[in-house]
């Protein structure tokens, strides 16, 4: 992906970890008229594709820059262009529209992203047997390889098998339950 800030990357990774998200898409150009007639094209930091098949284009944007009048004037005229073809809905997001404890659990779900196939394993034969909510912990506890347990129930809540109760950071006292299949 190209990332040009770190805003860009903390909305990636939160996106990315949303359980309604399907695909993201980065850069993606899309062609308006200025108000003098003028074409131009504008590059969407992505364009996301949801789960019930809508897509939302997302400008990312410093809330300094967001609160000029002046870029508040363009991203308005850019949206108000953008047609069903291309997206359902635009955003603008800040640094101030990043919630810190999704933003942390992203993180550490991206973090820990990469498979250990025994550790996978084991998780997932020991939350086949769970019938409610259950302290992550116990559950790093049952699988008894340590680290490697913990980061197993980390990719199985990025996978969304498993769902935090309540949002809380990801971390040993958090509880969790299996994903409830719609």
């Amino acid at each position: 992906m190209d990332i040009e800030s770190h805003t860009e990357l903390c909305t990636a990774l939160v996106t990315i970890a949303r359980p309604d998200v399907v695909g993201l898409e980065n850069q993606v150009p899309f062609k308006w008229l200025k108000p003098n007639g003028e074409a131009a094209t504008h590059h969407f930091d992505f364009r996301v594709n949801m789960a019930d098949g809508s897509r939302r284009a997302i400008m990312v944007k410093s809330e300094f820059r967001r609160s000029q009048p002046e870029v508040q004037e363009e991203l308005a005229q850019v949206a108000a262009q953008v047609t069903p073809a291309f997206a359902d809905e635009v955003v603008i997001m800040t640094e101030r529209d990043l919630d810190p404890v999704e933003l942390f659990n992203a993180e550490m779900m991206h973090e820990m992203r990469r498979p250990d196939c025994e550790a996978d394993a084991a998780a997932r034969r020991i939350i086949a047997e769970m019938v409610a909510s259950v302290r992550i912990q116990d559950l790093v506890d049952a699988i008894g390889l340590g680290a490697r347990g913990f980061r197993a129930i980390v990719r199985l809540i990025r996978s969304h098998e498993l769902k935090l109760v309540i949002k809380v950071r990801i971390a040993h006292e958090a509880y969790v339950r299996r994903r409830i299949s719609k």
